[in-house]
């Protein structure tokens, strides 16, 4: 099991989630406390899927400033547009190279149809990868785990709790 959420509290601008304690039908409650520290609400997440919600929201936590401080760094319209010349270099480069492979490779074919086949095939791959290592160039640090987690946290079943007494 991962390390209780509230053992590791620290103040976060971003809020912060604490485990409260056990609901009766087997369900884990959380508080949910914003960024001024106040109580926002709360809510429960079934037993099975504490790890991962908690790892999920570790994550989400750790990942936030570093994106944060990205987006802050590189929001001038000059870092922008040498980005997307970044990407779009990358793009084009990696798709020239994808034409180029299966060009080299069947000089000496005579058969048309495979050097068309290949020429078109190489093209998506080379343009396939280019644009996955572009994303990978230009993205904020952290931000494939981000989407991670929250593509971990929407799949779980995290109810709000409207209870008084929970």
């Amino acid at each position: 099991m991962v390390s209780d959420l509230s053992v590791n509290f620290r103040p976060s601008s971003y809020g912060n989630i604490l485990r409260t304690g056990n609901l009766p039908n087997g369900r884990v409650l959380y508080s949910v406390i914003d960024s001024e520290g106040k109580k926002a609400g709360k809510l429960s997440v079934p037993k099975e899927e504490v790890d991962t919600f908690e790892t999920s929201y570790k994550q989400i936590l750790d990942t936030a400033p570093r994106i944060q401080a990205f987006v802050k760094a590189n929001s001038s319209e000059e870092a922008i547009s040498r980005r997307k010349n970044i990407g779009r270099g990358i793009v084009v480069s990696s798709g020239v190279i994808g034409a180029g492979m299966p060009l080299y490779l069947l000089r000496k074919s005579t058969s048309v149809t495979k050097k068309i086949l290949g020429l078109v095939a190489g093209i998506v791959t080379g343009l396939s990868v280019g644009f996955i290592a572009s994303l990978g160039i230009t993205a904020p640090p952290g931000s494939i785990e981000f989407a991670r987690a929250s593509r971990n946290l929407s799949t779980l079943d995290i109810q709000p709790v409207f209870d008084e007494k929970a």
